[in-house]
């Protein structure tokens, strides 16, 4: 299995803390049968630079190399704060993409409403960059939550979407995710993994979720469109809006 979406590195954010953290998040991915892991540290342009940001990068990785398995494969990426007001260019932004890639995984705001031209700067950023972002963990914002028909719109622009796998564990958010599933609007998962205790490595458990869900296709699925993401290849995409009515989306 690919794991999208960690934060395993030592000492760079709010995941791994030490290199012996990291040690234990890697063992226990392999374990679940985790082949390939993206590390994927955030970023925030008004706290670090660029430049900054990827020096630290190295010496993290370099920690994790000494302690992770010799069989696991790995990605450089970063988890981009793209809020439409960033003092970060796009060129800058680019730097950060998934390694080998023109993928982008972007992390839009949880402490603050959306700008109103956040999608008019996503699509800003596709057309001048030829990048593709791919926004991560989608379930969390309460902007698709309330309105998940915004969900199709960042798709149609030319986003991708990613989902954590405790979204489709988790009774407040597994009839959201599974339905964002049927309706071709999720292409990516990961763990998100920060730790071994409360955001801990989980992807054979929400495999095990869609099998019981009788979507153990759609699994597949997803980790096809993973390995044409790092292949550099451009991922079929078949989505349809997705509504909420009473609390429930259909």
């Amino acid at each position: 299995m690919i794991d999208f979406h960690t934060h395993a590195l030592p000492g760079i954010d709010d995941g791994a803390r030490d290199r012996e953290m990291t040690k234990a998040m890697l063992e226990e991915a392999k374990r679940q049968g985790v082949k390939t892991v993206l590390l994927t540290s955030h970023y925030y342009g008004k706290r670090r630079s660029p430049a900054s940001f990827l020096e630290k990068r190295v010496e993290a990785y370099e920690k994790l190399r000494s302690v992770a398995p010799e069989d696991m494969e790995f990605r450089l990426a970063a988890e981009v704060h793209f809020t439409g007001d960033s003092v970060v260019s796009y060129e800058d932004i680019c730097r950060l993409r998934i390694e080998g890639t023109r993928y982008v995984l972007f992390e839009f705001s949880f402490t603050s409403a959306w700008l109103k031209n956040l999608p008019e700067k996503v699509a800003d950023f596709i057309a001048e960059t030829g990048y593709v972002p791919v926004i991560a963990h989608a379930e969390r914002y309460t902007e698709f939550v309330k309105n998940p028909k915004l969900l199709f719109e960042f798709v149609s622009m030319g986003c991708l979407i990613q989902v954590n796998s405790d979204a489709f564990l988790e009774k407040g958010t597994k009839q959201m995710a599974f339905a964002m599933l049927r309706h071709g609007l999720v292409h990516c998962i990961g763990s998100d993994m920060h730790n071994v205790d409360d955001r801990p490595p989980n992807l054979a458990a929400a495999k095990a979720a869609f099998e019981e869900a009788g979507e153990k296709e759609a699994f597949e699925r997803l980790q096809e469109n993973m390995r044409l993401i790092l292949a550099d290849q451009p991922v079929p995409v078949h989505a349809t809006p997705m509504k909420k009515i009473l609390g429930k989306y259909f």
